[in-house]
């Protein structure tokens, strides 16, 4: 598993430096009109979106052909991308938090319900896309399946309007729906490995 993570983590080390400066600019400008919390949102996704790449470039280069023959075969390489989606995406998160607190210290002053709402939407959105992305990654083509993961933010984000509505508070809602993810994550990671290596994901 470490030379698997090894690998992906040596294809994603040239995109780092251009992610990290989309998140700047980005974060930086939702900063001005909304809140420095916004960076716990932006960064994970970004970062989770780096390890949706390496599956399709593994599939350009034929890496899958090799990765099946290797100890634990396609199960311990889809168990590995979706670990490397995890690692990633609390790294943005953290990265996410320490920016925020930054710019929150600068700009606007410290609001924990404010805070906790965002970290909710930082944990839920890349769990629940990479529930859905993932596995789109390798059934479908590069293109379709970046289409997949991006129409997810729109339909998390109606999913926790709607808790709000159905609870009636922001916070209960958030906590709900981060908890929901988290489960859908882990359900797609167990069901992935499972059932993905029947099907040609090469």
């Amino acid at each position: 598993m470490k030379g698997l993570l090894r690998k992906d983590l040596y294809l994603i080390g040239a995109a780092l430096p251009l992610a990290c400066l989309a998140i700047l600019v980005g974060g930086g400008c939702l900063s001005i009109l909304v809140s420095a919390n916004v960076f716990i949102v932006i960064a994970p996704v970004v970062f989770g979106l780096m390890a949706l790449t390496t599956i399709n470039t593994d599939r350009r280069v034929g890496w899958g052909r090799l990765a099946v023959t290797l100890p634990g075969g396609a199960p311990r390489a889809i168990a590995g991308k979706y670990l490397l989606y995890l690692l990633l995406s609390a790294a943005g998160l953290l990265t996410g938090v320490l920016a925020a607190l930054l710019g929150t210290a600068l700009l606007e002053g410290f609001g924990a319900d404010t805070f906790g709402i965002f970290l909710a939407i930082g944990l839920t959105l890349p769990l629940l896309s990479g529930a859905v992305g993932l596995p789109a990654a390798f059934l479908l083509g590069e293109d379709q399946s970046m289409i997949v993961a991006m129409l997810t933010y729109p339909l998390i984000s109606a999913l926790f309007v709607g808790m709000v509505f159905a609870i009636g508070s922001v916070l209960p809602a958030a906590a709900a729906l981060t908890a929901l993810s988290a489960a859908a994550f882990a359900l797609s990671w167990a069901l992935a490995v499972r059932l993905l290596p029947r099907r040609d994901v090469r």
